[in-house]
């Protein structure tokens, strides 16, 4: 089982028909709300693994419930990106792991558990993809080790899939190095750091801006050269298309839970030097015009 679809992407990437992935939440579901149901406590119970990613659900009286009852391994993706944001969960133990093929600190996940808005999103990284890669497929091979060898493979493949991605988004965005990009929900912060971007959330902890800090959006707004803002299917996004009213900024939905990530974040990145492009044409347009 996986938290969110991008893991489930990860995992078969690895897994191959090795593995069957459950998805804890769907992509139209907000992630921070999310409440299981149960059937989702009967479909996690029957796994033998849960890969988790550092959010909110994870640690919840429900989720946390199904864990102490079941023997089911956790294994923290965040914790293998070695972010600052990241839940400490629990660890295969190799003697446990032969014996019972589980090991389980169940209190472990409450002691280091973390606001999500610091440091998360890391499958939004291909770098921090990577290293969620070699923990899965570390994992599985404890797992199951007759595939130790098919997992390794897979990961050699994934590894280069994601690097070749990382390198094409590395030169795609090399130009816009330093600008700032305005998103409603802090999610890019990861995808940021890699490529020299700033993110600019209008939203903070899952609070809506202030008047006051809703003037000073707008203003920034006004001078990036970035004149897009990036908002998602699972928040409102009115204070957002205020913002961009206001500052002439395109509205651009893009899906940080989809599945196929890798497809995703060449799409934001195509949309960021899209308007970038726009925006130095209209200026070089209006000099000539001076001229």
């Amino acid at each position: 089982a996986v938290t969110i679809p991008p893991q489930k992407w990860l995992v078969q990437k690895i897994g191959g028909n090795r593995v069957t992935c459950h998805v804890l939440i769907t992509a139209q579901n907000d992630p921070h709300t999310f409440m299981g149901t149960d059937s989702d406590a009967a479909t996690l119970a029957r796994c033998q693994v849960l890969f988790t990613i550092g959010l909110p659900i994870e640690r919840s009286p429900w989720c946390q419930a199904i864990l102490r009852s079941r023997k089911l391994a956790v294994v923290s993706l965040a914790e293998a990106g070695g972010g600052s944001g990241t839940v400490k969960e629990h660890r295969l133990d190799q003697q446990s792991t032969a014996e019972n093929g589980i090991h389980e600190d169940h209190q472990s996940v409450e002691e280091h558990a973390h606001d999500h808005g610091d440091g998360g999103h890391g499958w939004l990284s291909p770098r921090l993809l990577i290293k969620y890669a070699e923990r899965v497929a570390e994992t599985l091979s404890q797992i199951d080790p007759s595939g130790a060898a098919e997992y390794q493979q897979n990961l050699a493949r994934t590894r280069k899939e994601l690097s070749e991605l990382d390198l094409e988004l590395s030169q795609k965005l090399k130009p816009l190095r330093g600008l700032t990009f305005f998103v409603f929900h802090p999610a890019w912060e990861c995808f940021s750091e890699d490529y020299g971007l700033v993110q600019q959330a209008v939203e903070t902890q899952g609070k809506q801006p202030s008047d006051r800090e809703m003037t000073e959006l707008q203003r920034k707004a006004r001078q990036t050269p970035l004149k897009v803002i990036l908002v998602q299917p699972q928040f409102s996004s009115q204070a957002a298309e205020a913002i961009a009213d206001v500052a002439g900024l395109r509205v651009v939905s893009v899906d940080p839970l989809t599945e196929d990530i890798p497809t995703e974040l060449r799409r934001v990145a195509d949309v960021l030097v899209s308007v970038y492009r726009e925006t130095i044409g209209k200026q070089e347009n209006e000099m000539r015009s001076s001229d």
